[in-house]
């Protein structure tokens, strides 16, 4: 058993949702190859389809893509599950995805939205979804001060309030960010990724496997830092930036707000700042916004400098970001979740 549980570290088999296109229906509108985190659709002949390039880089299920159709002509079908292994998840989840409890009558049949009368704060949480096709509009400042008064009145451990927010709107700025956030992935790629996958190539390499020295990183990593980067869900996600010298790691988007949080804070900064993160972004998206969290910000590390160019400068340290802009179009929308995992004690 214990051994059972420390194998299969990199890129385990697993089962992928699967994209399925009603090519009918596809007008060819290219909404849906760029709102793809992973970029697995592409455009051919006016119509999409899906570009698995690497075994272990698919669907994360996100449903972005359903939700910016316009046509309606995406499903996906299945679930991310591994049967094995370190990263064996297979025996966590019961039961399909499923829309808000709300929205789902007792005999496990869809509702709508107007059979159930959601409040306003209701409605926001479950049509929210991450944003990434913005208008080249900029957000008015008075409307970004009222994003950030949502954070500053979140509630933090000991009332410690750890939170500096850095504001850029400067397109220019907001472009060599990316560069050098782009810069540090790849240092990161390099030594977590086959080679040839580094190259935005279709069809791609599926033969194409890590190195023995890039394995013996891989599992230091997840050993020593972490698990969450080394998912080849997340990997996936990276590689699509590094890969693509056109993919904008802030989605082009009109401004940027970095969260920064003292370091000497009370108990867990980070919930904290995802507390205050969440206030900023259901606020957002109540305004008619959109809003994506990025926190490939984290590659300013590499770069000592321009951080403190930037101010970010000690107790303070990067926790994540937020892009925020108008969306291009209808992008919010309900989609469907995994079920809870709730355990009752009565």
């Amino acid at each position: 058993m214990f051994l059972e549980k420390h194998r299969l570290l990199t890129m385990p088999t697993a089962d992928f949702p699967k994209i399925v296109i009603n090519t009918e229906k596809c007008d060819g509108c290219k909404r849906c190859e760029q709102t793809c985190p992973i970029q697995l659709l592409v455009i051919e002949n006016k119509k999409c389809k899906p570009n698995n390039r690497y075994d272990h880089f698919r669907c994360i299920s996100c449903q972005n893509c359903m939700a910016v159709c316009k046509q309606q002509a995406i499903v996906i079908d299945g679930e991310y599950r591994v049967p094995k292994g370190f990263w064996k998840n297979s025996h966590l989840f019961q039961g399909e995805k499923s829309l808000p409890f709300p929205l789902t009558k007792t005999d496990n049949k869809e509702s709508t939205e107007g059979d159930i009368p959601l409040t306003e704060t209701e409605q926001v949480i479950y049509k929210r979804r991450s944003i990434r096709l913005f208008k080249k509009k900029q957000v008015p400042k008075e409307l970004i001060d009222r994003i950030i008064e949502a954070g500053r009145f979140a509630p933090s451990a000991g009332n410690n309030q750890p939170w500096k927010f850095i504001v850029i709107q400067n397109r220019d700025l907001i472009d060599e960010i990316d560069k050098k956030c782009k810069q540090f992935c790849k240092y990161v790629m390099y030594g977590t990724m086959p080679h040839p996958w580094m190259k935005k190539v279709i069809p791609g390499n599926k033969n194409a496997r890590l190195k023995l020295w890039q394995k013996a990183l891989t599992r230091f990593l997840i050993r020593f830092r972490g698990a969450g980067e080394m998912d080849q869900r997340a990997l996936g996600g990276i590689n699509a930036i590094v890969s693509d010298p056109d993919y904008h790691t802030f989605f082009k988007a009109p401004t940027l707000i970095m969260l920064l949080a003292d370091k000497r804070g009370i108990g867990s900064i980070d919930l904290d700042m995802g507390i205050c993160g969440q206030n900023m972004v259901l606020a957002a998206h109540s305004m008619g916004l959109g809003t994506c969290y990025v926190s490939l910000i984290d590659g300013l590390m590499g770069f000592p400098k321009f951080k403190r160019e930037l101010g970010i400068t000690p107790p303070f340290k990067i926790i994540t970001s937020l892009v925020i802009g108008y969306p291009k179009g209808q992008i919010d929308n309900i989609v469907k979740r995994e079920q809870s995992r709730v355990h009752w004690i009565k």
